[in-house]
């Protein structure tokens, strides 16, 4: 351990070695992108600071107290997440932007089971390595040059031999589907493509398309807002059916999408039983009639970006992300957990740079331990 990583873990005792590496004071404020896009990844408050830390001492406070009271009142009422037949070993996490490097992290850290990842728009694991600012300007935009892929593979290998992560060799036989568009403004396309290579590193199957012409979102034949535009709901129709591709590349060959009435039911339950900074008191889930009658189902855990969960745009993630038109003939339930704002987190994101702890990547994370209890539950 160096002499910097020794005096951090006297700060930060309970929080593994693994993320105390020397990273330097990177606050070159003159090189830092429009506050437009601090704000799309839900880091606008982390522009003043300097620390090295992701949650450091810009935090911004949650939500009021009396909605995030009103909404855990309301949770209480719902029923719970239900079980299901479900094989742990056909688990598959799919996302967007945020909910990408979440369900990278939630691949990485439980790859003895999930055993593959659908990316829109995601940078590689623990590639903010818990600092704001590099979050921003490495995994984000470019300002701080290309990213050490080696620095990354090193602190992943080092995470699992700790027993944070499961063991990388877990990783081997996997798949991952990786989406990234030639017009995006908010992830540049040279982070999806090093995630792609960390992913390759670790003996993962990847299928790519880097060719659209589309903006940052996530892609779906189940709206109208235009390929190439950036929109409030952060979906986006490139005239590919994108559910279809990953949903084949993962389980095989899908039985026809069900482009009528859905047989099976989108569930709002009650998510508090899983609680940690950053996430709502709701969730949902979409069970397919077979499945809820004990039939034996696969899981695909979808994760939403930032502004893109129920407290910003209702059900529109998890009733237009066409995933539930493929489940409801596939025997595949959806889960959509939910985030919401919090300290440090102004937008609603998923912890993808450590404002809920410096463990954030890991299987001790605050997120990635409760969403892998709920994963459990089912």
């Amino acid at each position: 351990m160096t002499a910097l990583q020794g005096a951090a873990a006297k700060v930060y005792q309970k929080a593994p070695v693994w993320v105390y590496r020397a990273l330097g004071q990177r606050c070159d404020h003159s090189r830092m992108k429009p506050i437009a896009l601090a704000a799309a990844l839900g880091l606008a408050a982390t522009l003043t600071a300097c620390s090295g830390t992701g949650s450091g001492s810009s935090a911004l406070p949650s939500a009021s107290n009396q909605t995030s009271l009103h909404r855990d009142a309301a949770a209480s009422s719902l029923p719970s997440l239900g079980h299901y037949s479900v094989n742990l070993n056909d688990v598959v996490v799919a996302g967007v932007s945020s909910g990408a490097d979440m369900a990278t992290q939630l691949h990485f850290s439980y790859s003895a089971n999930i055993k593959g990842e659908a990316i829109f728009a995601g940078a590689p694991f623990f590639c903010a390595e818990d600092n704001s600012l590099i979050a921003l300007y490495q995994c984000a935009g470019t300002e701080y040059g290309p990213i050490s892929l080696a620095t990354l593979e090193a602190d992943t290998n080092n995470a699992a031999a700790e027993g944070y992560l499961d063991p990388t060799k877990d990783l081997s036989g996997a798949k991952g589907w990786l989406f990234s568009g030639t017009s995006d403004t908010v992830v540049a396309q040279s982070v999806v493509k090093s995630a792609n290579t960390m992913l390759a590193h670790y003996g993962v199957s990847t299928t790519t398309n880097f060719t659209t012409a589309a903006e940052h979102g996530w892609v779906s034949p189940d709206v109208t807002s235009a390929c190439g535009t950036l929109n409030s709901n952060y979906l986006i129709n490139c005239g590919f059916d994108a559910e279809q591709q990953f949903l084949t590349l993962f389980f095989g060959a899908l039985n026809p999408r069900n482009n009528g009435t859905l047989t099976g039911s989108l569930i709002q339950f009650n998510q508090s039983p899983y609680a940690a900074p950053g996430m709502d008191s709701s969730a949902y889930i979409f069970v397919p009639a077979n499945c809820a009658s004990g039939s034996a189902c696969k899981l695909v855990v979808a994760l939403h970006g930032c502004e893109q969960g129920q407290y910003y745009v209702g059900t529109t993630f998890v009733t237009k992300s066409g995933l539930n038109e493929w489940a409801d003939t596939n025997s595949i339930i959806v889960l959509y957990p939910q985030a919401v704002p919090s300290a440090g987190n102004t937008l609603g994101c998923w912890d993808w740079w450590g404002y809920d702890g410096s463990a954030y990547a890991s299987n001790l994370g605050a997120q990635t331990s409760q969403l892998w209890k709920m994963i459990q539950q089912i």
